[in-house]
C-alpha cells in the first residue's frame, strides 16, 4: 500500500496529461495513442517520464520531470501545457 501512495500523485498527473493531450487532438480530427516511458526510479517513484504521442504514423516525444508531472495532478498547466500544445502543433502541421 505504501508504494501505491508514493506513486499516486505521479500516476494522477500522467492521467491528467494523457487526457489533456487526447482532448487537444480531437479538434484537429486526430485519434492517437499516448504512451509513457518512466525514467529511473527513486523509492519506487520514477524521476520523470517520456510521453510519446503517435498519430497517423507520426510520433512526437517530450520528457517531463517528476515535479512537473506531479504538478499536473489537479490541472495541467505551465510548461507541461505549453509542451502539449507544441506536440499537437507538430502533429497537425
Amino acid at each position: 500500500m505504501e508504494e501505491a501512495e508514493k506513486r499516486e500523485e505521479f500516476d494522477t498527473g500522467l492521467r491528467k496529461i494523457r487526457h489533456e493531450i487526447k482532448s487537444r487532438l480531437v479538434p484537429h480530427g486526430f485519434f492517437g495513442t499516448v504512451a509513457y516511458v518512466d525514467s529511473d526510479s527513486v523509492d519506487h517513484v520514477p524521476t520523470g517520464s517520456k510521453v510519446e504521442v503517435a498519430v497517423n504514423g507520426r510520433t512526437v516525444v517530450r520528457s517531463f520531470t517528476r515535479q512537473e508531472i506531479e504538478g499536473c495532478r489537479l490541472k495541467v498547466g505551465g510548461s507541461v501545457l505549453l509542451a502539449i500544445i507544441s506536440m499537437v502543433d507538430e502533429l497537425s502541421a
